[in-house]
Order: structure tokens, then C-alpha cells, then sequence
């Protein structure tokens, strides 16, 4: 028989509690999913500084009205009888909106339509009574939403930042080498957002 030795337990080291950002990506890293906050939600205030309205507002605004919304894009379709146009779904923490990109602006824009997974689409809301009335915008730019390197610094372990920028590197060549061919596509894992600009 084996006798229990009189030891007292250690005391566990403080830990800092979460941010809202770790918490995200913690969700997505185990479950692939969240269903507290939406990542644009966290990155609101720097929107709305940059002008940028959210998806709700949409609907207050008059056809033909330029706007710059930013999202998280979460389907991109260039079919090949689009003749070239080019359709990303956008989405925030209020809902979704089509964003339509032209041959010219995906050819001017084409590594952050077709790699970034959060974008700022500056644009021309279009709504048609025809198309009962349903809200599209027709983008002049696409750019990556940045996020700055605090994204990177959340993740402790630097070498899957390395594999996923070895991945997006992969990817950034074979969205430049390609041509008009059709695509779709789902946005990547929220472990990329900024991991891929670390300093």
C-alpha cells in the first residue's frame, strides 16, 4: 500500500483572460465556426472610421449612392458565361450583400478578389424595382481590409503561420498566372486573416 505524501498543490500562474479576437479564433480553430461574434463585428469602429457603413445601412441608402462596406467573403463566382463579371458574396455581422466586379476592376484587383478573405469593396449601391427591389453594389475597388499584426502575435505557434503563408504564396502565384477561367470559391480559414502579413 502505497502512502499519500503530504504536499501541498502549486499555486497556478495567472492567466490573462481572452481578448474578443482570441476568443474568435480559438472558436474557429477547434469548431470551424463561431457563434458569438462575427470577426467584422471586432473590426467595426476601424470601419466606420475608414467611412465604411455595415450591410444594415444598405437599406437607407438610394440607388446609385457610393459606399465602401467591408466583409468577409464567403463565396466568389466567376462563371464563364458572365462575360468576365465577376460575383463575391460579402458578409458582416448584420447579414450579406453581392458585390458585382467588372472585368476591368477584377484585372486591376485581382490578387484581393480572388486571395482575401476580408475585403473593403468601395462601390455604387444598385437597387432595381425590378429585381424586387434586392441591393447589389457594383464595385470601383477591392481591397484587403487589413487587420495589422496583433493577429499574428495572438497565435502562438509561428510555424503554422509559416504553412499557411507558404499557402497563400501558392496561391497568390496561381491567381496570377491564371486567366479568365471560372471559379468558386469559399473564404479561407479565419486562421489566415493577417497571418500572412506578419513582420
Amino acid at each position: 500500500m502505497q502512502l499519500a505524501l503530504a504536499l501541498d498543490l502549486p499555486v497556478p500562474p495567472p492567466l490573462q483572460p481572452l481578448s474578443a479576437w482570441d476568443e474568435m479564433i480559438a472558436d474557429y480553430a477547434t469548431t470551424g465556426l463561431t457563434a458569438s461574434t462575427h470577426p467584422i463585428g471586432l473590426l467595426r469602429a476601424r470601419l466606420h472610421a475608414g467611412g465604411a457603413v455595415d450591410v444594415a445601412a444598405l437599406e437607407r441608402l438610394q440607388h446609385g449612392a457610393r459606399v465602401r462596406v467591408g466583409g468577409l467573403v464567403i463565396a466568389r463566382q466567376r462563371p464563364g458565361t458572365a462575360k468576365g463579371i465577376t460575383f463575391m458574396l460579402l458578409e458582416d455581422e448584420h447579414g450579406t450583400v453581392n458585390v458585382i466586379v467588372s472585368p476591368q476592376i477584377y484585372e486591376r484587383d485581382r490578387l484581393d478578389v480572388r486571395t482575401e478573405p476580408l475585403v473593403v469593396v468601395d462601390g455604387r449601391l444598385e437597387r432595381h424595382a425590378s429585381a424586387g427591389g434586392a441591393i447589389n453594389i457594383v464595385a470601383r475597388r477591392v481591397t484587403r481590409l487589413e487587420v495589422g499584426d496583433r493577429v499574428a502575435a495572438q497565435v502562438k505557434d509561428f510555424s503554422l503561420l509559416d504553412a499557411i503563408e507558404l499557402a497563400r504564396q501558392a496561391a497568390l502565384q496561381q491567381a496570377a498566372a491564371t486567366g479568365t477561367d471560372d471559379f468558386r470559391a469559399v473564404a479561407p480559414s479565419v486562421m489566415n486573416f493577417g497571418a500572412g502579413r506578419r513582420r
